[in-house]
Order: structure tokens, then C-alpha cells, then sequence
């Protein structure tokens, strides 16, 4: 068998071997663009990662490249060079006089001579396109042509397998905090729906931060979950919220230590398990449970307390008469500083005026959380494989 075919076979081999073991999807994708390089003696590959819906480009792995023209792309040009969403291979010849090209130093068409690429898909309208440039004129062979094909195709299957997994976990992980709520909505209905406007808050307030929208998802789903240490407290704890001994206010503030032993055995809950536990501390650090203060808190959970406070407010208690909201706004107001974090009260601020439609009431049928999980909110929520792509490949662009 001649040394190249060896070659070739040893890389499919590499590769299916990784695909198949658990190897990380960069990793493979990282075996994949270095490799087609060598073997096709190429100045660079990319694997790009695209959204052929949304119209952006989600992550790219590449190699050889020690400048970043060709790989700063946006994605309406990289569409056109491919022809996306089209999956047939791409070959140009002569880049540098290819009008699809149009800048020579921006896209580095004075050091490229020929670009071979293949679109695939992956999932949903997720593709990737594995390209090569050269730095002279290269016309591939047929079994060049099918190498590229099927590296692009391995490539897509580590992807597809990874989104696939991560996509049945994500839904297991949102029945679960459904299954949650739904039970802790059932044992406490005096506050059925707080939960769900406790963290329709959070997430726009996490959104007027500017932090990133995993981590917004993340404060999201900590809303939903931070009473859930209330399942553990009677119904004569909470229904006499208000009117409490000694004893009974701290069982009371046992909750969010006991939510935290309620979600921990479930690993996928970790990241929460923070802001969970945090919920009641205050700013100046005489909250509870650990008297935390500043910025030893974390920020999703001092955005909780402010959303916490926020929402009984608005909606009263049975102890406590409902405000209006400026009235809300005002009592923030008075304990940013202390009790809350004045950069979070400044945020939810802002997030009312821009967003004001937040303050409507939701319906809270059996049925609403989990649509609310799976579907989103009004305002765009990521498909499961955005979220998973953004986890996996965190320097996306």
C-alpha cells in the first residue's frame, strides 16, 4: 500500500477512534484541521461552525494561521465564498482574483492562491465547513477532493454526537426544574407564580449587566429553583409568614442550606448551587446564611435579591400589603447599599423602563413552566444546540 493511502487511512482511523472514545469535539476537530493540512501540504485549515438561521458564525477551529484576516470573516461573506447553505464542495482557484474576495489585506487574498472547501450539515440549521488555503495554485485530485469530504463529514459526526447528547440532557435538565417547581408552586400556593417573576426578572437584570447570556440562563434557572428549600418547612411555617417565633423564623431561614442538599445529589444543578444559597444574603453582610457581604456574594445572587424582594413587593403577602411600583422602586432605592447590591437595583431600574412589559402578569397553568423551559421567554432564547455550542466552544464569535 503506497506511504500516502497509509497516511490517509491512519488519519480516518485517528479520528473515527477519537469520535467513538469520548474525545472532546475540539480536540477531534483540532486532529482533523492540522491533519488535512499536512496531508494536502496546505498554509492553513479552518473548521467553521455556522447558523445558516440566525445568520452567524459559532465557533471555528484552526490551524496554520498566524494572522487573523482570514478567520475574522463575518458571515454573510463566508455564506457567499460557500455558497451556503448549500453542502456541495467549493473550489476557487484563484482567490486572489475572485470577486467574492474583495479586499486583499483584509482577507489575506495577497497570501492565498486557492481555497477548497465542504459544507456539511450537522444539526437543526447548524453546518460546518471545513476549508483549505494555499499559497499557490493547487487543483485537488479526486482523492483529495473525497479526503476533505470525508474529514468534513467525521467532523460533523463528532458535533452531531456531542449536540445530540448535550440536547437530551438539556431537556432532562429542564423537566427536572420543572418537575421542581411544579412541586414547590403545589406545597406553597400562597406564592404559586412567584418563583416564575422572580426569575423573569432576573434574567432581563442580568441582561442590563451585560453579562453573558449563559450566565443570564444560569441566573435564570436559579430563580426558578431558590425557594425550593421551602418543600422542607410545614404548612404552618408558611402560612404564618410574618408571625413567627424564634424557632419557627430560623427553620424559615434554613431554606436556601436546604435547597442546596436538595439539588447537590444532581450534578447538573452545580452551578446553581451558589446563587441558591446566597438568595438572602445582604449587601452589607447581615444577611443569611453565612453573613456573606459586597463582592463576596455572587453577582446571580445578589440580582436574586434584589428580584426577590422586588416581586413579594409588587405582589403583598398575606403579612405584607402589596406596593405599587413606584412605591417597589422607592424601597429598593432606600436599601441599595445595605441590603442590596446599588449597581443590580440601578440594573432592574433600567430594565423597567426599557421593559416594561415584564410587569404583566403571566398565565400559570400546569403546563406554562415547562413551555416557559423549552420555548423561552417572549424575548429570543437560544435553540439547545446555541446553548451547547457556546459551552463547548466558548471563544464562539
Amino acid at each position: 500500500m503506497p506511504t500516502e493511502l497509509k497516511r490517509r487511512l491512519r488519519l480516518f482511523m485517528q479520528v473515527s477512534k477519537a469520535i467513538h472514545s469520548g474525545t472532546g469535539t475540539r480536540e477531534i476537530l483540532d486532529i482533523i484541521v492540522a491533519q488535512v493540512a499536512a496531508l494536502l501540504d496546505a498554509m492553513g485549515a479552518i473548521f467553521w461552525i455556522v447558523d445558516t438561521a440566525a445568520g452567524v458564525i459559532r465557533s471555528k477551529v484552526a490551524w496554520g494561521f498566524t494572522y487573523r484576516s482570514l478567520m475574522a470573516v463575518d458571515y454573510a461573506l463566508l455564506a457567499d465564498i460557500f455558497a451556503l447553505p448549500r453542502c456541495g464542495p467549493i473550489h476557487i482557484d484563484d482567490a486572489r482574483s475572485d470577486p467574492r474576495l474583495p479586499n486583499l489585506e483584509r482577507l489575506g487574498k495577497k497570501r492565498v492562491a486557492t481555497i477548497h472547501a465542504q459544507p456539511v450539515p450537522i444539526v437543526d440549521e447548524v453546518m460546518g465547513v471545513l476549508a483549505l488555503y494555499f499559497n499557490r495554485h493547487r487543483r485537488l485530485s479526486t482523492d483529495d477532493c473525497d479526503l476533505v469530504a470525508g474529514l468534513a463529514d467525521q467532523g460533523a459526526i463528532a458535533l452531531q454526537k456531542a449536540l445530540r447528547f448535550d440536547d437530551a440532557q438539556l431537556e432532562i435538565f429542564r423537566q427536572t426544574v420543572a418537575g421542581l417547581v411544579l412541586a414547590l408552586e403545589a406545597k406553597d400556593p400562597v406564592t404559586h407564580g412567584h418563583s416564575r417573576r422572580v426569575a423573569r426578572f432576573a434574567r432581563e437584570t442580568a441582561r442590563a449587566l451585560a453579562l453573558e447570556e449563559t450566565e443570564c440562563d444560569s441566573i435564570f434557572q436559579a430563580a426558578l429553583l431558590h425557594d425550593i428549600g421551602k418543600i422542607g418547612l410545614t404548612d404552618h411555617i408558611l402560612g404564618r409568614q410574618g408571625k413567627l417565633t424564634a424557632g419557627e423564623m430560623h427553620r424559615l431561614r434554613q431554606h436556601p442550606a436546604v435547597g442546596v442538599r436538595i439539588l447537590q445529589p444532581l450534578r447538573m444543578f452545580n452551578d446553581l448551587l451558589p446563587l441558591v444559597r446566597h438568595h438572602h444574603e445582604r449587601f452589607d453582610g447581615t444577611g443569611y446564611p453565612d453573613g456573606l457581604r459586597g463582592g463576596e456574594i455572587p453577582l446571580g445572587a445578589r440580582v436574586l435579591a434584589v428580584c426577590d424582594v422586588f416581586e413579594t413587593m409588587l405582589s403583598g403577602r398575606a403579612h405584607i400589603e402589596a406596593r405599587s411600583l413606584a412605591q417597589a422602586l422607592a424601597q429598593l432605592g432606600q436599601g441599595s447599599g445595605s441590603q442590596f447590591d446599588p449597581a443590580v437595583v440601578c440594573a432592574l431600574r433600567a430594565t423597567i423602563e426599557r421593559h416594561p412589559e415584564i410587569l404583566s402578569d403571566w398565565e400559570i397553568d400546569d403546563d406554562f413552566i415547562v413551555a416557559l423551559l423549552t420555548e423561552g421567554p417572549p424575548s429570543s432564547a437560544p435553540r439547545a444546540s446555541e446553548a451547547v455550542l457556546a459551552h463547548r466552544f466558548p471563544t464562539a464569535f
